[in-house]
């Protein structure tokens, strides 16, 4: 018996669900002729009638692409919980992605670029080049490329033009210059975080825990310990999780630190974010050229964190500020920004204004 998943992956677009709704005549005659069960989720109860005669499992859409793990489903069929509970088995067709069973061995295959109108059909072999071509998304300021669980790895600048099996996922996050990768990191951690399903202390703990310093990178509170922890946390669990999710987490967290580690590496050795995308290592700063000592940032600033009176330069002093941003929306003059790497030169107390 061959079970065919038609969930769809989290935040993922339902690709497969769409082309089953349109394809329900063909759906049904293959059905027909394979021994097959096919998941949908529960949302799909209305698709799951147009189905007769076909075996279908509605499962809760919430879990997401943990219905991609083989141990998960084979519990799930067998009326227990969608969870897995015992050492990964993987025995060849027993779990088929609904998009490859519904387009059978054909040459093309559909992927969705996040951001993106509708996904498109491609060669089964195309490159991530290709895909963004055919998505109209620029590949010119491209740093890296996120393909989806659960291939889910990055393909760095350098490697857009290697084919790709497109079998093995259906969304693709574009990251640019303006991307800052040890966020992008923290995103498809949560992500894996949000789907575990805690039944072995490797994947819940160390899936925890991965998740926690990802947190602190983003944060400013993480130091190279964490970051050394990783690095020893990831090949103990891609070896020794029990499911599949586990053991891809470790993989995908294990493949970022090994091609971005030196842009991680400067959130905690240099305290800042290079692509200035992380909030916690932002500052603000008030520009002596804009600034007109109006004071009506003065009663924004809940910490008193700015120094000031009436057509005098104001000064925001980096130790008492939250960051709360709530200056920078006071300032009618735009006088106050939020600086990454780069600061702007500002005095170290108020002087009087250039600008009246």
């Amino acid at each position: 018996m061959t079970t065919v998943n038609f969930m769809p992956a989290y935040k993922q677009a339902p690709t497969a669900l769409d082309l089953l709704s349109k394809r329900v005549d063909e759906a049904i005659a293959k059905a027909g002729e394979e021994d097959v069960t096919l998941i949908l989720p529960s949302t799909a109860s209305e698709l799951a009638e147009r189905l007769p005669g076909v075996k279908v499992v509605l499962a809760d859409a919430s879990i997401g692409f943990l219905y991609s793990n083989v141990t998960a489903t084979r519990n799930l069929l067998a009326g227990e919980k969608p969870f897995p509970t015992a050492a990964t088995l993987r025995p060849g067709k027993l779990l088929s992605s609904g998009l490859e069973w519904l387009e059978g061995e054909g040459e093309t295959r559909h992927v969705w670029v996040e951001g993106s109108d509708a996904p498109v059909e491609l060669p089964r072999d195309a490159s991530v080049r290709d895909i963004l071509a055919a998505s109209s998304v620029s590949d010119a300021d491209v740093k890296a490329v996120y393909l989806g669980y659960p291939a889910s790895r990055f393909v760095p600048a350098s490697a857009l033009d290697d084919p790709q099996d497109l079998a093995t996922f259906d969304l693709v996050r574009v990251y640019t210059s303006a991307s800052c990768m040890a966020n992008a990191l923290r995103e498809v951690v949560g992500e894996f975080v949000h789907e575990g399903c805690g039944c072995c202390v490797l994947g819940h703990e160390g899936g925890y825990q991965i998740d926690v310093i990802m947190n602190k990178v983003c944060s400013n509170k993480a130091s190279a310990s964490d970051v050394a922890l990783l690095r020893d946390l990831c090949p103990v669990m891609g070896e020794h999780a029990l499911c599949e999710l586990g053991q891809t987490l470790a993989r995908t967290v294990s493949q970022a630190l090994d091609l971005f580690g030196d842009e991680i590496e400067q959130h905690y050795a240099k305290h800042q974010c290079p692509a200035g995308e992380c909030r916690a290592y932002m500052t603000y700063h008030v520009l002596v050229s804009r600034c007109t000592g109006c004071g009506k940032c003065l009663p924004a600033c809940e910490e008193d964190a700015i120094m000031g009176k009436a057509r005098f330069v104001h000064v925001i002093d980096q130790r008492a500020c939250t960051k709360c941003g709530a200056c920078l929306e006071a300032c009618p003059e735009g006088a106050i920004v939020m600086a990454g790497a780069k600061k702007p030169k500002t005095p170290p107390k108020p002087i009087p204004c250039k600008v009246h």
